[in-house]
């Protein structure tokens, strides 16, 4: 059942004067505070279906519909105008009965300065550099540092902040004296050089490591023929980081060898999508979301939201794009993005690859209801799976266990033992 309250005299005059076409409608509160956005490819239909006073309506709809206050409207001209206006108004207000997709400003990105006449790479919690490019946010931030770490020992990158070429020094940096810079900061070192340098280290960020490995090859024998061993050494040891990083998808080729794959998980109202950008048949980076406020929200529904406010802003996408089902709004998402051929598979590389991105969204969601407990000493997996076991609708907090023995109706005797988050609470 619906609001039995009458509408205020305001809110109904907009009602019985709504327009027709696509658009996208902001509900408001007496205070004027946005509670939903919502879009519509007809307007007065959509809006009004709200108070069309039918049967089922969602625990959350009838909270809605008990704070409504007034509507505001936005026209535009196609279903793909309404979509980009949602997503931006979604970010502007925040409104509470929309779906919140939460921030990543905790994860590093690695940038590059492309715009400078000599590049700097650097890691980056902001998207703030104008010209730069981006890679990541990288959720493991170990993978990152061991990144840059390898781009540092292979690439002559300045560390330096100068302003090259306005500034220049009289004498190079000890980066120089240790072979990691070629002091381009005192001219010895020209432009076009040292871009081509970064065009190889733009390639690496990109997943094109084969000339990479054929660098470490050189520079180990060549330390080795020098007798510095440790060097050498410490060569073959990101030689077999490589090796290990790229090993389990280097069998794996989706067509032309570039897609991203989308995997999805949910659970009551959380859910989380997995992103996996593979590059030449290997996967380069796996990123995650997570998205809360979707119990009532429909998957495609989800998903649709996922892709308008999270991927479809992103920088180099892959013109080939794996789903797991088909998104509401499909039609105008791919208006969206007309270089982007959306994918549904069944079967073959790219299903197994779907299947690799939903274990790892799958994965991803009980950790986040494992680290949902409030207590510092935690069991992870063992509590989780249990619960599932067990049939269990949420993840078991406490157990506590209660045994009375007697010995023929006499001498009894009672015992407790409690379980915390897995962990024995003895006190």
């Amino acid at each position: 059942m619906t609001d039995p309250r009458p509408l205020p005299a305001a809110l109904q005059r907009k009602l019985d004067t709504l327009p027709d076409g696509p658009g996208v409608y902001l509900w408001k509160d007496a205070g004027g505070e946005v509670l939903y956005v919502g879009k519509a490819a007809r307007l007065k239909s959509r809006v009004r279906s709200y108070f069309a006073g039918e049967a089922g309506a969602s625990p959350k709809t009838e909270l809605l519909l008990r704070h409504i206050a007034d509507v505001e409207t936005i026209v535009v001209p196609d279903e793909a105008q309404s979509l980009l206006l949602e997503n931006n108004l979604i970010k502007e207000y925040l409104p509470r009965f929309n779906i919140q997709l939460k921030d990543d400003k905790s994860y590093p990105s690695i940038a590059v300065t492309v715009r400078d006449p000599f590049p700097r790479v650097l890691v980056t919690r902001r998207r703030d550099l104008p010209g730069a490019r981006y890679f990541g946010p990288y959720t493991d931030v170990s993978l990152m540092r061991r990144s840059l770490a390898l781009i540092r020992r292979l690439f002559t990158v300045r560390s330096c902040t100068d302003d090259i070429p306005r500034e220049r020094r009289e004498r190079p940096c000890l980066d120089f004296h240790i072979g990691r810079c070629k002091a381009p900061c005192v001219g010895w070192q020209d432009e076009a050089s040292y871009r081509a340098m970064i065009e190889e280290v733009l390639g690496f960020l990109e997943g094109r490591t084969v000339d990479v490995r054929a660098r470490v090859r050189d520079l180990m024998a060549a330390a080795s023929d020098r007798q510095d061993y440790e060097r050498a050494r410490e060569l073959r040891d990101t030689l077999r980081w490589l090796d290990r990083v790229e090993a389990p998808t280097s069998v794996e080729v989706i067509g032309t060898g570039d897609a991203d794959v989308l995997g999805y998980a949910r659970d009551g109202d959380d859910a989380v999508g997995v992103l996996f950008l593979i590059r030449e048949g290997k996967v380069v980076s796996r990123e995650h979301r997570f998205l809360e406020n979707v119990e009532e929200v429909p998957d495609p529904e989800v998903l649709s939201a996922l892709l308008v406010r999270y991927y479809l802003p992103a920088a180099d996408r892959a013109r080939r794009v794996i789903l797991p089902f088909e998104a509401a709004d499909m039609a105008g998402i791919e208006a969206l993005a007309p270089e982007v051929r959306f994918a549904i598979p069944q079967r073959g590389t790219a299903a197994r690859w779907l299947e690799l991105a939903d274990q790892n969204a799958r994965h991803l969601l009980e950790s986040l209801r494992i680290e949902s407990f409030e207590t510092d000493e935690r069991a992870e997996d063992p509590v989780y799976a249990l619960g599932r076991d067990l049939g269990l609708s949420i993840v078991p907090r406490s157990f506590i266990c209660i045994d009375i023995s007697t010995n023929q109706g006499r001498d009894t005797v009672g015992s407790l033992v409690w379980f915390e988050a897995g962990r024995p609470r003895k006190s």
